[in-house]
């Protein structure tokens, strides 16, 4: 009985959209429109964020030490650096080293280092800090500095900032984006929806005379909005689709890391079409309810 009435609401609902065709399909473009301004989001969410990490796997802190720490000193202020929360590996970088680093970066210009005499360059720690704590940089800087033993910390303060301001702006605004988009798609529906009950009017009021239940009425139009829904985000997915695969794969590798950008995950589709299906349920649901109060 309940696999039937089921059936029943989804030909009511399909019903509901031949009747009322250009309204619906007004309500699936803008849907559509909407759908996809967060799909491209999302796009651009997934893969900035694997540039943002490609990122953060550069971040990169230089401890400087004093001259005469013995090596057993140098060796326990590594172990506490390595131990610190956000730090994914430290190695130790002798003055020589550094020195014959030094060179091979001024290629050709070596006489330079040459007039200084003996080595200017201190024994160091290279530092590399997870992506997940470059708003901390400064903090462990000055922490670092603290160390008996140190004498001076410096790290690429512009990048860690810059870094730092991708990924909240992709947290926050992304969270903004979605709610807007949400709250966009459940206005729509509402509407729709209110306008399929204005037009079904005397029929509703006739099935309340003889009796239908709330829930009996109420169905084919919940149905009917949460498949508006879902056919907008379904449509916004291969316009999407469709404009990520037209572009130039070259342009792609220019504007993003060596492969190129990735389509969205076949789960996170689904999970986009699902709940365009959810949002519009809720607006069906809104408009509905006030209608039969």
């Amino acid at each position: 009985m309940k696999g039937y009435g089921f059936l029943y609401f989804t030909a009511e609902a399909f019903r509901g959209l031949r009747a009322n065709r250009l309204v619906n399909l007004l309500a699936i473009s803008t849907i559509c429109m909407a759908m996809v301004i967060a799909g491209f989001f999302l796009l651009t969410y997934f893969n900035l964020q694997d540039i943002v990490h490609a990122m953060g796997d550069r971040l990169e802190m230089s401890v400087y030490l004093n001259d005469g720490v013995v090596e057993r000193d140098r060796d326990l202020l590594l172990n506490r650096v390595k131990a610190e929360p956000g730090v994914k590996k430290a190695t130790y970088l002798p003055k020589a080293r550094a020195l014959e680093l030094f060179r091979k970066e001024l290629k050709g210009q070596e006489t330079l280092i040459d007039g200084l005499g003996d080595n200017p360059l201190p024994d160091s720690f290279e530092v590399t800090i997870d992506s997940a704590y470059a708003d901390r940089m400064e903090i462990l800087s000055r922490k670092f500095s603290g160390y008996h033993g140190v004498e001076e910390v410096s790290y690429g303060r512009q990048g860690a900032e810059t870094i730092t301001g991708l990924l909240k702006l992709i947290t926050y605004g992304g969270t903004v984006l979605a709610a807007l988009i949400g709250l966009s798609v459940i206005f729509i529906i509402s509407n729709s929806v209110r306008l399929a009950l204005y037009s079904r009017g005397q029929e509703i009021e006739l099935m309340q005379w003889i009796g239908a239940t709330r829930g009996f009425i109420l169905g084919p139009f919940l149905i009917e909005g949460m498949l508006l829904a879902m056919i907008g985000a379904a449509l916004a997915m291969g316009v999407l689709a469709g404009m990520y695969y037209a572009l130039p794969q070259d342009v792609v590798r220019f504007l993003s890391r060596p492969n190129g950008l990735d389509f969205l995950p076949m789960s996170v589709v689904a999970y986009m079409i699902v709940g365009g299906g959810l949002l519009g349920l809720t607006g069906g649901l809104i408009s509905a309810n006030r209608f039969l109060e």
